[in-house]
């Protein structure tokens, strides 16, 4: 399998993720965090980076930076390679620590830097026990989010400032300031003058879709598996550093292209059925509607709320309804079976 892409730049915003080999916990108690956390501190004056955001979880960490030189990775090499000898000798233990290479996503869009550093704060509360995890996403993306209530809310809130691991409580003013963590950036970008009031408008966002249920990724549009970015641009990056659709898993999938446009879709499925969209929205018992919007939800990158809104005769409890009646009698419907892999393999080979 080819090693994916990573795209080195002096000045670049970069995402970094790394798991735990074989989903083995990456910290076995807090002494561990601290060793990982020593060697964080030292990153910006090894390595003239800025360090902007971080959560340790479990078996995994987040970090949001900006590489002054294109030495990325040099310095998460030298971050995991440090922090893996020690993690051995303290357990008395041999063998990899990490799962493979570390993953990173090159940020050119810097105007989704406020919400990068948000996902990655809400690192802690994404939880099943929270109803956030991506079970409890997904399953809000087809039948809506219901109201969390005033109780769930508190715990999720509670979570989220009573999680020593993460740079959330700097941000938040719950923990004294750090030399080594910026963090300017993400507090300017919400708004307000004095510091007060830039915490202030940083909670609010960052508390917002825990207030709400709904926690949306920011991964979700990536180029080809790497950028963050507008499109031209990023395809413009993509082919100066070399990587082609044959290096490119996310690439192969496809995920490149942008998501197809509603019109195209709505074509798409009357040639496959053989019949006018308005006809299978307004006949009775035609499940036509309820396959497109099915398929374009779980498959196709768009939310319920976007189609809703391409729909107006359409609400949202009925298109809910219509999604969860689809996939329902899919598994026994040839017919349904064939619409959607007929759909599906239309836009793979970009024939819409």
């Amino acid at each position: 399998m080819a090693r994916p892409l990573r795209i080195d730049r002096a000045g670049a915003w970069h995402h970094v993720m790394s798991r735990a080999n074989g989903g083995d916990p990456l910290f076995r108690g807090d002494l561990d965090r601290h060793r990982f956390l020593g060697l964080l501190s030292e990153l910006p004056e090894r390595f003239s980076l800025e360090l902007n955001a971080f959560v340790l979880m479990a078996n995994h960490y987040h970090l949001l930076l900006r590489c002054r030189e294109a030495n990325l990775s040099h310095a998460i090499r030298w971050l995991q390679t440090s922090y893996a000898s020690r993690f051995n000798w303290a357990h008395r233990r041999r063998g990899h620590v990490f799962q493979g290479r570390f993953k990173s996503v090159l940020i050119l869009d810097e105007s989704r830097l406020d919400e990068v550093g948000r996902y990655l704060h809400l690192n802690p509360v994404r939880i099943t026990g929270l109803g956030l995890s991506k079970e409890d996403q997904r399953r809000a993306r087809v039948l809506g989010c219901e109201d969390p209530g005033r109780e769930l809310v508190s715990r999720r809130l509670a979570t989220l400032d009573g999680y020593p691991w993460s740079s959330w409580r700097v941000y938040s003013g719950c923990d004294p300031a750090v030399p080594w963590l910026l963090c300017e950036r993400l507090l300017s970008g919400c708004g307000g003058r004095s510091l007060g009031q830039q915490r202030q408008a940083l909670r609010a966002f960052t508390e917002a879709p825990i207030r709400q249920g709904v926690v949306e990724s920011p991964w979700e549009r990536l180029v080809g598996g790497v950028i963050l970015g507008k499109e031209e641009e990023s395809l413009r990056v993509l082919k100066e550093a070399g990587g082609d659709r044959q290096e490119q898993t996310a690439m192969r999938r496809g995920k490149v292209a942008p998501r197809p446009e509603w019109e195209a879709m709505v074509k798409a499925a009357e040639d496959i059925l053989g019949r006018e969209w308005d006809d299978m929205i307004l006949r009775h018992g035609d499940w036509g509607r309820d396959g497109l919007l099915a398929v374009a939800t779980r498959h196709l990158g768009w939310r319920l709320g976007e189609v809703v809104e391409r729909e107006p005769g359409v609400s949202y409890a009925a298109a809910a309804q219509g999604i969860r009646r689809f996939w329902k009698r899919a598994p026994n419907t040839p017919e349904m079976q064939a619409f959607i892999a007929v759909l599906l393999d239309q836009l793979s080979n970009g024939q819409i």
